[in-house]
């Protein structure tokens, strides 16, 4: 049992032990770089998310007065080119999809996707883009 530390880390089973120690070492910090990294963007994501929650609030003050406002109806004419429009929409989208298809394909009707929007780009994320792009 005597002896220097170091006697314990000779030979191929000295190496060995040494290279699980080093391993070990290494992937403990990356783990711990991943979870700050994931931590970030639960961070980012709240900021974000607090900035625009105040923003509705101060865009309803501003449109409460627009709503008084007296918006005329529209035109008779104006619908009814809109409703043209909607046919001709359905039959070329009904094309395409059966152009794709084949004649299998039946399109009764169609809608806008309600829930799609588009991310807005934030502070956040330009700043990270140019940091990435500071080595080019």
């Amino acid at each position: 049992m005597g002896g220097s530390i170091s006697s314990y880390f000779t030979g191929v089973g000295g190496g060995l032990v040494m290279s699980m120690i080093a391993f070990s070492i290494v992937f403990i910090v990356i783990v711990g770089l991943m979870l700050v990294m994931m931590g970030m963007k639960y961070i980012c994501n709240a900021i974000d998310s607090a900035g625009k929650k105040e923003a509705p609030a101060a865009s309803t003050q501003a449109k409460a007065p627009a709503a008084q406002a007296v918006v005329p109806a529209p035109a008779p004419k104006a619908t009814a080119a809109a409703a043209e429009d909607d046919g001709e929409l359905l039959a070329v989208i009904s094309a395409a999809i059966m152009a794709a298809c084949g004649s299998t394909a039946k399109v009764v009707s169609f809608a806008p996707a309600g829930g799609v929007r588009i991310p807005a780009a934030t502070s956040w994320k330009s700043v990270g883009r140019l940091q990435n792009l500071e080595g080019f």
